[in-house]
Protein backbone atom coordinates (compact mmCIF):
# COMPACT_ATOMS: atom_id res chain seq x y z
CA UNK A 1 0.00 0.00 0.00
CA UNK A 2 2.81 2.82 -0.96
CA UNK A 3 2.65 5.60 -2.82
CA UNK A 4 2.32 4.90 -6.83
CA UNK A 5 0.75 0.75 -6.58
CA UNK A 6 -1.54 -0.47 -8.58
CA UNK A 7 -4.64 -1.85 -7.74
CA UNK A 8 -3.54 -3.24 -4.13
CA UNK A 9 -6.15 -4.53 -1.71
CA UNK A 10 -5.62 -3.34 1.98
CA UNK A 11 -3.55 -5.87 4.04
CA UNK A 12 -5.92 -5.31 6.91
CA UNK A 13 -8.67 -2.79 6.76
CA UNK A 14 -10.09 -0.10 8.86
CA UNK A 15 -13.77 -2.15 10.28
CA UNK A 16 -16.77 0.33 10.78
CA UNK A 17 -19.92 -1.56 12.77
CA UNK A 18 -23.38 0.09 11.73
CA UNK A 19 -26.81 -1.36 11.85
CA UNK A 20 -28.69 -0.72 8.11
CA UNK A 21 -30.95 2.41 8.78
CA UNK A 22 -34.45 2.34 7.72
CA UNK A 23 -33.76 5.23 5.36
CA UNK A 24 -31.64 3.29 3.27
CA UNK A 25 -34.38 0.79 2.53
CA UNK A 26 -36.78 0.89 -0.44
CA UNK A 27 -40.14 -0.43 -0.92
CA UNK A 28 -38.91 -4.04 -1.67
CA UNK A 29 -37.18 -4.20 2.17
CA UNK A 30 -33.66 -4.36 0.50
CA UNK A 31 -30.88 -1.38 0.37
CA UNK A 32 -31.23 0.81 -2.64
CA UNK A 33 -28.44 -0.11 -4.50
CA UNK A 34 -27.40 3.83 -5.32
CA UNK A 35 -27.59 4.00 -1.32
CA UNK A 36 -24.90 1.63 -0.59
CA UNK A 37 -22.58 4.78 -1.44
CA UNK A 38 -23.86 6.58 1.77
CA UNK A 39 -22.95 3.63 3.87
CA UNK A 40 -19.42 3.95 2.27
CA UNK A 41 -19.30 7.68 2.81
CA UNK A 42 -19.60 6.56 6.78
CA UNK A 43 -17.20 4.07 6.44
CA UNK A 44 -14.60 6.11 4.68
CA UNK A 45 -15.59 9.28 7.25
CA UNK A 46 -14.56 7.25 10.39
CA UNK A 47 -11.24 5.74 8.92
CA UNK A 48 -10.67 9.76 8.12
CA UNK A 49 -11.01 10.19 12.06
CA UNK A 50 -9.38 7.39 13.37
CA UNK A 51 -6.19 7.67 11.50
CA UNK A 52 -6.57 11.68 12.72
CA UNK A 53 -7.29 13.39 9.70
CA UNK A 54 -10.82 13.70 10.10
CA UNK A 55 -12.60 15.18 6.60
CA UNK A 56 -13.42 18.37 8.09
CA UNK A 57 -9.54 19.26 8.10
CA UNK A 58 -10.00 18.97 4.63
CA UNK A 59 -12.61 21.08 4.22
CA UNK A 60 -10.81 23.39 6.46
CA UNK A 61 -8.52 23.98 3.27
CA UNK A 62 -10.87 24.23 1.22
CA UNK A 63 -10.32 21.25 -0.11
CA UNK A 64 -12.47 18.12 -1.12
CA UNK A 65 -11.90 14.46 -1.97
CA UNK A 66 -13.89 14.08 -5.41
CA UNK A 67 -14.94 10.41 -6.44
CA UNK A 68 -14.20 10.05 -10.11
CA UNK A 69 -14.24 6.36 -10.66
CA UNK A 70 -16.41 3.43 -8.94
CA UNK A 71 -17.26 -0.08 -9.17
CA UNK A 72 -19.41 -1.61 -6.93
CA UNK A 73 -20.28 -5.64 -6.86
CA UNK A 74 -23.48 -6.47 -5.01
CA UNK A 75 -23.70 -10.01 -3.98
CA UNK A 76 -26.70 -9.98 -1.30
CA UNK A 77 -28.43 -7.49 -0.37
CA UNK A 78 -29.01 -5.75 2.60
CA UNK A 79 -32.07 -4.88 4.95
CA UNK A 80 -32.84 -2.46 7.48
CA UNK A 81 -31.49 -3.09 11.01
CA UNK A 82 -28.99 -5.78 9.56
CA UNK A 83 -25.53 -5.92 11.68
CA UNK A 84 -22.87 -4.31 8.54
CA UNK A 85 -19.20 -4.52 9.29
CA UNK A 86 -17.52 -2.33 6.35
CA UNK A 87 -13.98 -2.57 5.80
CA UNK A 88 -12.15 -0.01 4.28
CA UNK A 89 -8.59 0.85 3.19
CA UNK A 90 -6.82 2.69 0.83
CA UNK A 91 -5.66 0.24 -2.44
CA UNK A 92 -2.96 3.24 -3.67
CA UNK A 93 -2.29 6.43 -3.65
CA UNK A 94 -0.30 9.19 -5.68
CA UNK A 95 0.00 12.49 -5.71
CA UNK A 96 -3.27 13.90 -6.10
CA UNK A 97 -5.68 10.98 -5.52
CA UNK A 98 -6.19 7.86 -3.87
CA UNK A 99 -8.32 4.46 -4.06
CA UNK A 100 -10.17 3.51 -1.14
CA UNK A 101 -11.31 -0.23 -1.35
CA UNK A 102 -14.49 -1.12 0.75
CA UNK A 103 -16.31 -4.56 1.20
CA UNK A 104 -19.88 -5.20 3.25
CA UNK A 105 -20.20 -8.20 5.52
CA UNK A 106 -23.46 -9.24 7.51
CA UNK A 107 -23.10 -10.35 10.65
CA UNK A 108 -24.82 -13.84 10.43
CA UNK A 109 -24.40 -14.35 14.71
CA UNK A 110 -22.80 -17.41 15.53
CA UNK A 111 -21.91 -18.06 11.69
CA UNK A 112 -19.43 -16.15 9.49
CA UNK A 113 -20.27 -13.33 8.42
CA UNK A 114 -21.79 -12.81 5.00
CA UNK A 115 -19.23 -10.91 1.91
CA UNK A 116 -22.65 -8.59 0.46
CA UNK A 117 -20.86 -5.83 -1.45
CA UNK A 118 -17.37 -4.78 -2.36
CA UNK A 119 -16.55 -1.69 -4.03
CA UNK A 120 -13.72 0.49 -5.46
CA UNK A 121 -13.79 3.98 -5.48
CA UNK A 122 -11.22 6.34 -6.87
CA UNK A 123 -10.80 9.87 -5.66
CA UNK A 124 -8.87 13.03 -6.72
CA UNK A 125 -7.97 16.30 -4.01
CA UNK A 126 -9.66 19.74 -5.90
CA UNK A 127 -10.19 22.67 -4.59
CA UNK A 128 -13.32 24.34 -4.07
CA UNK A 129 -12.75 26.03 -7.08
CA UNK A 130 -12.94 22.33 -9.18
CA UNK A 131 -9.12 22.56 -9.61
CA UNK A 132 -7.23 19.30 -8.88
CA UNK A 133 -3.85 19.55 -6.58
CA UNK A 134 -2.28 17.61 -3.97
CA UNK A 135 -3.06 15.79 -1.15
CA UNK A 136 -1.90 17.86 1.84
CA UNK A 137 1.13 16.57 3.03
CA UNK A 138 -0.13 15.98 6.82
CA UNK A 139 -2.75 13.46 5.13
CA UNK A 140 -0.24 11.85 3.02
CA UNK A 141 1.91 10.95 6.68
CA UNK A 142 -1.17 9.56 8.36
CA UNK A 143 -1.52 7.74 4.84
CA UNK A 144 2.21 6.09 5.57
CA UNK A 145 1.80 5.70 8.89
CA UNK A 146 -1.29 3.58 8.95
CA UNK A 147 0.30 1.36 5.69
CA UNK A 148 3.36 0.89 7.76
CA UNK A 149 1.24 -0.26 11.43
CA UNK A 150 -0.16 -2.57 9.49
CA UNK A 151 0.67 -6.42 9.46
Amino acid sequence: MKEDHGEESPKVPHKTRLRVPLYEVDIGHAVYHGNYYHIFELAREAFLRDIGYPYRRFMEQELHLTVVETSCSYRRSLHYDDLIEVHTGISWWRSRSLAFSQTVYRDEGAKAPTLCTAASLNLVCVRFTGQPTTLPAGFVDLLKAWSDSRP
